[in-house]
This record gives structure tokens, C-alpha cells and sequence, in this order.
């Protein structure tokens, strides 16, 4: 019967056993704490919408991996590829008049039918933050720090945040007047952090040899914050200008944070989505080839839904956590007291007593 539909789950999704179960709610727990901590407010949104509000700037890939279906109406709804989008939403519809900047978290599962491996499942869960309202450096500051503070409480101790600027590369190909394919092939390339194909792509480009050594210095751009005065050889006009002072000014900032240690100067970053504006970053651990976290600046998404508004933010994923750690399931261990005895109504009430106290009780049932 194991091959019958009905009887094994779809592949990338999961059933979550009771120490597991048990694990995703201990590690959501401490998430909400801190974030409750930093000012932050809990907001949930539904699990499907119509798929026109959540394909807005996410990206040609992230749509073509989102799960469509249609309602009885013939609408088209779509399961959320990402908390972001719908938060943004949320804030435009919902929010709107309500004093700004404001802090919002999620606790939620996302979807997107990508090939199932470690740490990729077509169903996850995230844990996020989202600080809409503000331009500034110091909010960016503010997410990078707490996205490491996250890390911590969920007990990484190796762990790197990469910090890079998209307006570097965004000025660097704006200077370029590239084709919008080759862009899209460089900032891929990059990204997956291909230097071999980056390589093939660039020199393949009818652009000087000058012009190739600004993509091909973006990869190689990563390191403590004196990074930042080596890709003053890429700052070619304005926008890149711009992009290495608000980096600068974010580490200014992410000092007073005493979290300098943890964070790292990264212009390979340049996320997935293509909403992204300014600073973006990704956190790193040993033994992992993916990220366990990642976000940045998104200040055009609020107005596709009518309403201009800076944001930043960032997403943790509770599934690579886990894998970090390793899969054991010993921390979250509780011992549980069994009553036994002839008399089942003394029974039941000294569990009920013991209860209140905070005690895990079962009683016998036989």
C-alpha cells in the first residue's frame, strides 16, 4: 500500500512527528519573544490569496514555483511564496492609518513547488520581521541586528551575516544599458555565486574590459567593513555612490548593536526577489550551503498596492535552523509524570492539581 495515493504524503511536504512538532513550537516561542522584545506586533495573513497580490515584484522565478488553483468562481488563488508581499498588503488595506513606522512578525509556513532536498521543501515555516516606515540607515541596522539576535537565541554559534547594497549592482548595470536578459543572467550567476559561468557570461558582452571588471568585483567583494573602500573602484555614478554611503552609515550603526563580529560586508548578495531596493544580506552557518536567513529593503512594494511607503525586513527558515543544529530532538525532552492507582477519581483530581502547578500528568488509564 505504500505507493497509494492517499497513503504518502506529496513530495517536499512533511508530516512533523511529536518531538518535531514540539521542537518548531519551542523555537517559534523564543522567535516571538525576542521580536515581542524589540517593539514588534504579530500579524497573520491567510494562507491563500488571489495570486495577482502576491506575484507583485516577486520575481519571474518565484511565480512560475507558486501553487495555483482556481475557486468556484474561477478566480485565480495562489498559496503565499513568501510573507513579505502579503505584509505588505496587509499594511496598505489594513494598516493604513494607523502611526507610522510600525513593527510587525510573522510565525507562518510558506510555499513554492521547487525540487524537494535539504533544506528545500515545497512547504516551509518561517519566522520574520518586517519594519515598515522609515528610510533610514538605522532601520536596516535595526533588522540586520535583529535577524542576528534571532540566530542566537535559536543557539547558532557560528554563524555569519553577509551585508551587501543591490543599488551597486543596479548602478553598475544601469551604466552598462545592458539587455535585460543579460542582467537577469549576471545578477543569477552572481547570486548562486557561479564565477565560472559569470566569467562566460560577461566576456561574452560587448563591453570593455573595464566595464567586465566591475561585474566581475562584485563576487570577490566580501569581508570585514574595509571592504566597503575596495568597491569604491565600481562606484561609477550616482546610485553606486549612494549605495556605499548608506552601507557605511549601516555599519556605523550596527556598532553600537555589538554585533560587528557576527556581520559581514557581502556585495555578492543580491536576493532572489525582485522587489529589493537597497541593503540586502543573508546569514550563513557552518555546514550549511544555503542560507538560514536573508532580507533587505523593499521601499516600492507598498505602493503597487497604493500606498508609498519605505520597509525592510527579513525571514528566518525553521527547517535549516534544525538542520544546523542537527535533528536531535533531546532539548526539548520533558519529563512526564504517570499516576497509577486503584481509586481513577483520587487519580484524576491530584492530576488536575498538579496541572495548575505546571506539571505534565497523564493518568493511567486502566
Amino acid at each position: 500500500m505504500s505507493g497509494e495515493v492517499g497513503v504518502e504524503v506529496p513530495p517536499g511536504v512533511k508530516d512533523l512527528l511529536p518531538w518535531e512538532a514540539k521542537k518548531k513550537r519551542k523555537l517559534e516561542n523564543e522567535f516571538a519573544q525576542v521580536f515581542s522584545s524589540w517593539g514588534y506586533d504579530e500579524v497573520v495573513t491567510p494562507t491563500f490569496e488571489y495570486d495577482k497580490s502576491l506575484v507583485t515584484d516577486t520575481g519571474e522565478d518565484v511565480s512560475q514555483q507558486m501553487y495555483k488553483f482556481f475557486d468556484r468562481d474561477g478566480k485565480i488563488l495562489a498559496l503565499r511564496p513568501d510573507m513579505t508581499t502579503p505584509i505588505a498588503r496587509l499594511v496598505t488595506t489594513r494598516l493604513n492609518e494607523e502611526k507610522f513606522p510600525q513593527r510587525l512578525f510573522y510565525l507562518a509556513n510558506v510555499f513554492k513547488y521547487e525540487n524537494p532536498q535539504a533544506g528545500r521543501q515545497r512547504e516551509f515555516y518561517q519566522a520574520g520581521a518586517e519594519l515598515i516606515g522609515n528610510q533610514g540607515p538605522a532601520a536596516d541596522a535595526e533588522i540586520i541586528a535583529l535577524a542576528a539576535s534571532c540566530l542566537e537565541v535559536a543557539g547558532l554559534k557560528n554563524f555569519k551575516i553577509g551585508v551587501g547594497q543591490i543599488q551597486l549592482f543596479n548602478g553598475i548595470m544601469e551604466q552598462l544599458n545592458l539587455p535585460e536578459e543579460d542582467i537577469k543572467a549576471i545578477k543569477k550567476a552572481i547570486g548562486k555565486k557561479d564565477l565560472v559561468g559569470l566569467e562566460k557570461l560577461v566576456y561574452n558582452l560587448n563591453i570593455s574590459s573595464q566595464e567586465q571588471e566591475y561585474i566581475l568585483l562584485l563576487p570577490e567583494l566580501h569581508g570585514n567593513r574595509e571592504v566597503i573602500d575596495l568597491a569604491e573602484k565600481a562606484n561609477i555614478n550616482d546610485k553606486t555612490d549612494k549605495a556605499l554611503k548608506n552601507l557605511r552609515e549601516i555599519f556605523n550603526i550596527l556598532e553600537a548593536y555589538k554585533v560587528t563580529d557576527k556581520v559581514m560586508v557581502d556585495f555578492g548578495v543580491l536576493r532572489g526577489f525582485d522587489y529589493y531596493t537597497g541593503v540586502v544580506f543573508e546569514g550563513y552557518t557552518e555546514g550549511l550551503g544555503f542560507p538560514i536567513c536573508g532580507g533587505g529593503r523593499y521601499d516600492n512594494l507598498l505602493g503597487k498596492f497604493g500606498m508609498s511607503q519605505p520597509a525592510t525586513g527579513f525571514a528566518v527558515g525553521l527547517e535549516r535552523i534544525f538542520l544546523a543544529k542537527g535533528n536531535s530532538g533531546d532539548d526539548c525532552q520533558e519529563k512526564i509524570q504517570v499516576l497509577k492507582g486503584t481509586d481513577y477519581t483520587e487519580l484524576i483530581q491530584k492530576a488536575m492539581e498538579m496541572r495548575k502547578k505546571g506539571e505534565r500528568v497523564k493518568v493511567e488509564l486502566d
